[in-house]
């Protein structure tokens, strides 16, 4: 295999045993390729290196110097599976490790505010087995969090079932892409207006009545799957909107019967 010599402080200490099946990592090299698992409690990570596929077992200590691709310090247990790396290592213990970490990809499971931190319901990839992971995150209120349509907003504006990509080094937010899942009411239709841009619905169980607009990106349909517009809706119509700041994005239609 190719290998990119490179020159290293010797380090104190070989490792003597991983305990695993990887293929021990070349005396000196730097090698370039993903995390395929991490042992936190022996200080280790397996490493699937780029071009071969081959698995090295490479050690971390006290004096290896863990990075991501922005210079920002991380730990071994920042790591995580798919991470890129390029390892600088001696006997198979790595010297300096450079993480380049994907966006993590998902919905919103909790957000406080108060403690500056959230919990990410992790998107799984396509055919990949197990369940989806939980992630805590840690987000400084400095970092940008936009919606897809540019705006800004505060971390506690994020609420459960917001689908977002959080850009990070280790368990540190470093930025935040939001698409916000709208809000849902039921109600009933009371009144639509002559200029066809907006209506009135009567909440379901309250006397209390709520404008919704609309837009050209709002779809209507039936119950059965018929398509309508803003026009069709008459008073009575039993309706189920999801909506953002009140802007209507689909609206489901239980047609009031004729009388």
């Amino acid at each position: 295999m190719k290998r990119h010599r490179s020159f290293v402080p010797a380090l104190a200490g070989i490792l003597v045993a991983f305990g695993v099946t990887a293929t021990p990592a070349p005396a000196t090299a730097q090698l370039m390729g993903h995390v395929k698992s991490v042992d936190t409690d022996a200080n280790k990570l397996i490493m699937t290196e780029t071009g071969t596929g081959t698995d090295h077992a490479i050690a971390v200590n006290g004096r290896t110097m863990v990075v991501t691709t922005a210079g920002k310090s991380l730990t071994l247990k920042d790591l995580r599976k798919g991470d890129g790396l390029a390892v600088t290592q001696f006997g198979g213990v790595a010297s300096k490790i450079v993480a380049e970490q994907p966006r993590l990809a998902g919905t919103v499971k909790s957000v406080d505010a108060t403690a500056k931190k959230l919990v990410l319901r992790e998107t799984r990839a396509k055919g990949e087995a197990g369940t989806s992971n939980d992630i805590t995150m840690a987000v400084d209120g400095q970092i940008p969090i936009t919606t897809t349509d540019g705006k800004a907003i505060k971390l506690g504006d994020l609420k459960e079932g917001d689908s977002v990509l959080i850009t990070h080094a280790g368990d540190l937010a470093q930025k935040i892409d939001v698409n916000v899942k709208p809000d849902e009411l039921t109600g009933f239709v009371k009144s639509v207006s002559a200029d066809l841009k907006t209506f009135v619905v009567t909440l379901t169980g309250t006397t209390t009545d709520v404008t919704v607009a609309v837009n050209d990106q709002t779809s209507i349909v039936t119950s059965e799957g018929k398509t309508l517009n803003i026009k069709d809706l008459k008073e009575g119509d039993g309706v189920g909107i999801a909506h953002t700041a009140s802007v209507a994005k689909k609206i489901m239609v239980n047609v009031k019967p004729p009388r």
